[in-house]
């Protein structure tokens, strides 16, 4: 038996070419570079908008091999509804701190924290 490849011809998602796809992706970007800063005040986290400008270009570089359009256009759409979860409240400050590495910050606090009696307790019988 010979094998048949199967060219199929499948409906596009949004974009038809890769530069409609790279158009709705730099958009996306753009919407949530602009909305970052306003949202994080907001939100009053106590993350700099430095660290999380540069965790938004990590978030977007981690899928930059990508050369399927529908699988960029299903990525896009993705993001547009976190967008939306993010502009519209509907995403909790928790649920932004799991877009981070906060673990930094929680070790910054603890050792900012003074020493309390059981610390030193615990600390002694070592």
């Amino acid at each position: 038996m010979s094998r048949q490849v199967a060219n199929r011809i499948v409906k596009p998602i949004l974009s038809k070419t890769p530069e409609e796809a790279r158009k709705g992706v730099n958009a996306l970007y753009r919407n949530f570079y602009r909305e970052l800063e306003w949202t994080m005040r907001q939100h009053m986290m106590d993350i700099p908008i430095a660290v999380a400008r540069k965790k938004l270009k990590e978030e977007f570089l981690k899928n930059k091999d990508i050369t399927d359009i529908r699988v960029i256009d299903m990525l896009v759409i993705k993001g547009q509804m976190t967008f939306d979860e993010f502009h519209n409240y509907w995403m909790q400050n928790y649920n932004l701190y799991a877009f981070f590495d906060y673990t930094d910050t929680q070790h910054k606090k603890t050792a900012e924290k003074k020493n309390t009696f059981l610390d030193d307790f615990y600390k002694s019988s070592d």
